[in-house]
């Protein structure tokens, strides 16, 4: 590997490199400024096991000069090529090429599962449209893959890497120990080592729109040898019906095993495309309505769309563009902040709250409502944390006024002690627990009566007992309000 002070010294000073933008199989881009044009551009160095083949250094370079031929919104500009001796009798070959700010379609994919049909076949057709302007020029991708497909912030579609796959053709597999093309989108007449044709291309684009609407490609493996069998072999799986007709159809088209029963080249299957995104079927292959040129696609809402799902990584380095990371640091502050400010105002009320739950509870166990030991209070105390909830909100401009509140609720817990033992003379002989509760508000001179029936001998006690529960009932409510009241 070249260090950024060797590369720069290859370069030349046309060129002024920053800092690496992506790395690849073949190659390492970086992002420099071109001092002459006044513009950024992205450079392609690529690996040295690649430019010491001299066949493979012919190849890349007839490519490469074709491709600066190549003008189109749907293709990636190349705008020179180089190839610079070094002392130790190595070349450095690179490639300088339009710099596009977006992502690629296998990062975008990665986060969004799949996309959807509108979107899907708004960046099948743009890519069909980029393909037909390769294929009219001679030229086949041969590695259509969504890593090859860039999105931009505008919505806008662009074929990169095309040419290098030709190239590599030229280099010993035991030496790269790498695959021409990439086992999950290439074609059967690819994976069986036969010449391949636009035709090729088309069934690789197929395979991009497969796993853009259905979230997953049509075939996989423990290898890339059986995944690549398997184009060979199998049906792709159908489509499920959530996509509709005429979409399943133009896949189903483009994933044909024989070439010459698929869309001829980039240009029948952009014409396809447009038809589906009418509503329309497909045109077969080789049809009457094939026998036009295909019009560049113009923008809709869906390409709008498409490019406010995009997040460019393409703007920051390497190191440093780790997909849903960078959104991360973000989040974790504004969280935090919301925290701080209810902490102390959250502390105060759930200890109100708690506090009104307890004196609830006594005043209950007193009159004689409560029917149980525990189940009473349970519901209590879980519902309390959605309250919690909506105080906090409405308490973050304003905590100090709650300070006041610790005393009471020290005051309203003893009680509890005086009460419990009444509670299971109460509990066998009260058939209604909520009847007694409405008499004793109305009328508290009917609540000796009902003790007298129960345990004459007793009375004097529970005659005694209503002054003593019905004193802390009162300051209960009055501490429950007064706190509400501040907080409101």
């Amino acid at each position: 590997m070249h260090t950024r002070d060797q590369l720069q010294n290859l370069i030349g000073e046309d060129y002024r490199l920053q800092w690496i933008i992506g790395h690849g199989g073949m190659s390492t881009v970086w992002l420099a400024d071109d001092v002459r044009h006044e513009r950024e551009v992205a450079i392609k160095v690529l690996r040295p096991e690649f430019t010491n083949n001299e066949e493979f250094l012919g190849r890349f370079r007839n490519e490469a000069v074709a491709a600066e031929g190549i003008h189109s919104d749907n293709v990636v500009a190349t705008y020179d090529y180089r190839e610079a001796a070094e002392e130790a009798g190595h070349t450095t070959c690179f490639i300088v090429m339009e710099y596009v700010r977006g992502e690629s379609l296998a990062d975008l994919l990665a986060r969004e599962g799949q996309l959807r049909e509108d979107l899907a076949l708004d960046v099948l057709e743009q890519a069909a449209h980029g393909l037909s302007v390769l294929h009219r020029e001679g030229l086949i991708h041969r590695d259509v893959k969504p890593g090859n497909l860039l999105v931009t912030q505008n919505g806008q579609v662009k074929i990169t890497d095309f040419g290098i796959a030709k190239a590599a053709e030229a280099v010993p597999l035991t030496r790269t120990g790498m695959v021409v093309g990439t086992a999950q989108y290439v074609s059967p007449e690819q994976a069986q080592g036969l010449e391949v044709g636009a035709a090729s291309d088309v069934y690789s684009l197929g395979v991009v729109g497969y796993e853009m609407l259905a979230g997953s490609r049509p075939f996989t493996g423990d290898t890339g040898i059986s995944v690549a069998l398997s184009h060979v072999n199998d049906a792709p799986p159908p489509l499920p019906t959530s996509v509709s007709a005429p979409a399943r159809e133009l896949i189903g088209i483009s994933l044909r095993k024989d070439p010459a029963t698929r869309f001829a080249d980039g240009n029948e299957m952009a014409l396809a495309v447009s038809a589906v995104r009418l509503g329309q079927r497909p045109p077969q292959p080789a049809s009457a309505a094939m026998q036009q040129v295909a019009r560049e696609p113009s923008p809709t809402a869906s390409t709008a769309m498409l490019g406010s799902v995009a997040k460019p990584t393409t703007t920051h380095p390497a190191t440093e563009s780790r997909g849903p990371r960078t959104p991360t640091p973000k989040v974790i502050p504004a969280v935090r902040k919301q925290r701080s400010g209810g902490g102390i105002a959250a502390g105060l009320v759930i200890a109100l709250l708690l506090a009104g739950a307890i004196a609830a509870a006594v005043w209950a166990a007193s009159t004689g409502v409560f029917g149980g030991s525990t189940t009473p209070t349970t519901p209590t105390t879980t519902a309390e944390p959605e309250v919690v909830t909506e105080w906090v909100t409405s308490t973050q401009e304003a905590p100090e006024p709650v300070q006041p509140a610790p005393p009471q609720v020290t005051t309203v817990y003893s009680p509890p002690p005086a009460p419990e033992p009444t509670v299971p003379t109460t509990q066998p002989e009260q058939p209604t627990p909520e009847t007694p509760v409405e008499e004793t508000q109305q009328s508290p001179q009917n609540t000796p009566p009902a003790a007298t029936q129960q345990s004459p001998q007793n009375t004097p006690d529970s005659q005694a007992s209503p002054p003593s529960v019905s004193a802390p009932a009162t300051p209960v409510a009055t501490d429950q309000g007064g706190p509400n009241e501040s907080l409101g």
